[in-house]
């Protein structure tokens, strides 16, 4: 029998920790069962904190138990076709968190944000948990969205967001500066014609430039979204990873000063590959509201550190998230949730009854 408690994680109070007490020996059979049996209170647990880590359940020991896990508890899965970060599929929908480097961190944010096709929610499978560092780091979008000042906040929801992203092609790499994804990647196919295809389809405005790169302009969203179950409005989007001012300020935090120098280069000779956000109207996201989001995110991050065989749920709507540098081994797989079941949401002071 499988035996459980929840509580804080670290003494905060996203992620919920459930820890397996007893059984976690349990082969993977009878772990699914339990999933199965208890996963309309996981869902609700999610909903109700933003984030739920399940510890100790010895089964889940690579990307074949974590895709079976994922089949019993959040079985709607979607593709990354248009997403902005380097991964590789691992098994069916599951796939690498981010091929980045480990010098690389990642900023807080919310999974395909810059899109209107963005998951519900985000799994996350350590199966090689970080030699030095490496932590995921998350936030409660609700209190990053009461921290924004007020005035930025305004902005953004009379304006909404539109990002233009520079894709450059496989053979011009070298010269997008920060963290480069070729189009090719980003749209799963090196058929020009696909890419026009799902580009119309997504209400996505693209111009190929003489080098063979892409300039893709996304649709105008809100910047703000309500949560289907909670009704909770809350800050929605990445106008921060998608401004030459935050990749500048990414790229210094993490010390790596050859990315930044090519950054600053970018801007002054190079500025069609920088990537840039603009509001309804046409203007650009001013340095100044990209900085204050920047520092905004920064000073809520909460990292939550790996043991082998976690499993991470978040809500991807009420909690953001990112990563710390690491060094040594780590590797962290990640599914995309299309849609959380719709339940309705539990009580943040009722707890899980252990089995």
């Amino acid at each position: 029998m499988i035996r459980f408690s929840e509580s804080p994680l670290d003494a905060e109070p996203l992620p919920l920790l459930v820890r397996i007490v007893q059984g976690g020996d349990a082969d993977l059979e009878s772990v699914l069962a339990w999933a199965r049996e208890h996963r309309t209170l996981l869902l609700q647990r999610l909903t109700a904190h933003g984030g739920v880590m399940l510890r100790g359940l010895r089964a889940l020991d690579g990307a074949p138990a974590f895709n079976a896990l994922l089949g019993v508890l959040t079985p709607e899965l979607m593709d990354y076709v248009g997403g902005s970060a380097p991964r590789h599929a691992v098994l069916g929908k599951v796939m690498t968190a981010t091929d980045l480097p480990p010098a690389c961190s990642l900023a807080l944010h919310q999974e395909m944000a810059y899109t209107a096709r963005s998951p519900q929610g985000i799994a996350f499978f350590c199966e090689t948990p970080p030699d030095e560092g490496g932590q995921t780091t998350v936030a409660d979008a609700r209190v990053v969205t009461a921290r924004l000042d007020p005035a930025v906040r305004a902005r953004f929801d009379a304006q909404g967001v539109r990002v233009r992203r520079a894709l450059p092609s496989p053979a011009s790499l070298s010269r997008k500066p920060g963290i480069p994804k070729a189009w090719p990647d980003v749209f799963g196919t090196a058929d020009r014609d696909e890419v026009r295809r799902i580009a119309a389809a997504r209400g996505w405005d693209i111009e190929w430039l003489p080098d063979g790169s892409l300039q893709l302009l996304q649709e105008l969203l809100p910047a703000f979204r309500s949560h289907a179950l909670t009704g909770e409005r809350v800050w929605f989007n990445q106008a921060h990873y998608h401004t030459p001012e935050c990749t500048l300020a990414w790229a210094e935090r993490d010390g790596r000063q050859q990315d930044a120098f090519h950054i600053r280069q970018a801007i002054a000779q190079d500025p069609q590959m920088l990537d840039r956000s603009f509001h309804g109207d046409g203007s650009e996201v001013s340095p100044a509201d990209s900085r204050h989001i920047w520092h905004t995110l920064m000073s809520a991050e909460v990292p939550v550190a790996w043991q082998a065989g976690d499993v991470l749920l978040l809500d991807n709507l009420l909690a953001m998230h990112g990563r710390r540098a690491f060094s040594g081994r780590r590797r962290i797989l990640a599914a995309l949730i299309r849609q959380l079941s719709p339940q309705a949401a539990e009580p943040a002071g009722a707890g899980l009854q252990a089995a």
